[in-house]
């Protein structure tokens, strides 16, 4: 699904409530002022409180907007806008009507209502029309547009082709094409991939085999490249069907976390995160100043990890060790405390698999111990949070040196962001091995809902709370 349409479709809400209250307080000032001298005027609603009715209404609206499939994400025909704006404009009038008829009040001013009725309804066009205009003009500058190589051959991949070449709103540039994944074609994905100008994989042919289907479905699930593929080619759980240049597509989804789910997890990652971090700050200077007094050395540390679709990233977190045990290039040039790391996973790790966890870690300050028994040490991982690297709930991230030792299978891990809590940790912490814990977050990754995710984060502080700690 394109960052494109996802954005417009997010965007779109806010602009329907702002036009519904522009529309309703114009419907107000025509009643009063502009035809105030050809109808006289009985009874003057004070504004203020025309204005609070119109809020709620507006509030009200936006449901039966969506119900009507005015945010449905993608690109659809404007005959196919103009009468769902109709039917959720009248809806919504129609739900006024009721309220008032139902509520026993004698409601002043049915100018105000017919007129609010149509104005909603030209507002609301007019905001989809600007819209829409502001998208093509994008996407005319190659600003939002997605780069998508295709798979096929024929007349298929020629009506697409044709397609993506004359419309400007399909979003898409085609890099390169070819009859099938071969090497070449696999070398010239992971080059654009690696560019990070590389979007998507389209399988435009349904008649290709069975076995190349899986083939290039099993390339993209590993390099982590969203895959669309044309209807009847093959089945899944999770998938989206759309129709592009008039073919039906499935695209391939490896989680449900897709759409609006995607765009409320992020919106509740940015709030719950932002007010987490302010709330703790004063945990975190104290920490701050007892890391200084205990050790010298800086009082954060970076530390690589690997997220979503196995780009790396640098995650926060207050320092629990002494500065001589840090890894990382900018703490261990010489790699010698890696190679200490490496041996106290084999002396005294207490987990089994590629990720260690070191019994009793005599690299642990006292301070650190206190903060990781506590998971304190992972607060800074907030502003991860807030930054889009991570999210609230995910499955942990690990190392580049710990994901190399991965199976393939577990490369679904990185389908979704990472968290800085998860199903793995309200259910074992860091007790699990790491294929309990793989297979956990696999289930998550696979049954993701926002009411998982606000059980995580309730059961997330008893959880660290009652454990116990071998740290």
């Amino acid at each position: 699904m394109k960052r494109s349409d996802l954005f417009f479709a997010a965007f779109l809400v806010p602009l329907d409530f702002l036009l519904i209250i522009a529309a309703g307080s114009a419907a107000y000032f025509l009643r009063f002022q502009t035809f105030a001298d050809i109808r006289p005027i009985y009874y003057l609603i004070p504004f203020s409180t025309h204005f609070t009715y119109v809020l709620l209404f507006a509030l009200c609206a936006l449901p039966l907007f969506a119900l009507n499939g005015l945010y449905s994400i993608g690109h659809y025909r404007i005959r196919n806008e103009v009468s769902k704006i109709f039917m959720a404009t009248s809806t919504s009038m129609m739900f006024l009507i009721i309220v008032i008829f139902f509520s026993r009040e004698f409601f002043q001013s049915r100018f105000i209502v017919l007129a609010g009725w149509m104005l909603m309804f030209l507002f609301v066009l007019f905001g989809r029309t600007a819209a829409r205009l502001a998208k093509i003009l994008l996407f005319k500058n190659r600003i939002g547009t997605e780069h998508i190589i295709l798979i096929g051959s024929g007349k298929y991949i020629s009506k697409f082709s044709d397609y993506v070449s004359k419309s400007i709103l399909s979003g898409y540039e085609i890099l390169d094409t070819d009859s099938t994944l071969s090497d070449s074609l696999k070398q010239k994905i992971l080059k654009f991939r690696k560019e990070n100008v590389l979007n998507a994989l389209f399988v435009v042919d349904p008649t290709l085999s069975k076995s190349e289907l899986q083939q290039i479905y099993s390339f993209s699930s590993h390099s982590h490249i969203p895959l669309y593929v044309a209807a009847d080619s093959i089945g899944s759980t999770h998938f989206q069907l759309s129709t592009l240049a008039g073919m039906p597509f499935i695209e391939i989804r490896k989680t449900p976390l897709e759409g609006w789910g995607r765009i409320l997890k992020r919106m509740m990652d940015i709030i719950c995160a932002s007010i987490l971090f302010i709330l703790t700050l004063p945990v975190v200077f104290l920490v701050a100043v007892a890391i200084k007094i205990e050790s010298p050395g800086p009082i954060f540390y970076k530390n690589e990890r690997v997220g979503h679709q196995g780009k790396n990233f640098f995650a926060y977190k207050l320092r629990s060790m002494y500065i001589q045990y840090c890894t990382g290039k900018e703490y261990d040039p010489t790699g010698k405390t890696f190679e200490y790391e490496l041996k106290l996973a084999q002396e005294k790790s207490e987990r089994k698999g590629p990720v260690f966890k070191v019994l009793n870690d005599p690299r642990r300050t006292r301070v650190g111990r206190f903060i990781e028994r506590f998971s304190i040490d992972e607060l800074p991982q907030l502003i991860n949070v807030v930054r889009g690297e991570m999210s609230l709930v995910g499955p942990r991230p690990h190392m580049p040196i710990q994901v190399a030792q991965y199976a393939k299978r577990h490369n679904q891990l990185f389908h979704i962001k990472p968290g800085l809590t998860g199903l793995a940790q309200v259910e074992g912490r860091s007790d699990l091995d790491f294929e309990d814990e793989a297979r956990l977050d696999t289930y998550y990754i696979e049954h993701w809902s926002l009411f998982l995710d606000s059980i995580i984060l309730l059961k997330t502080p008893f959880v660290v709370l009652t454990r116990k700690s071998h740290v």
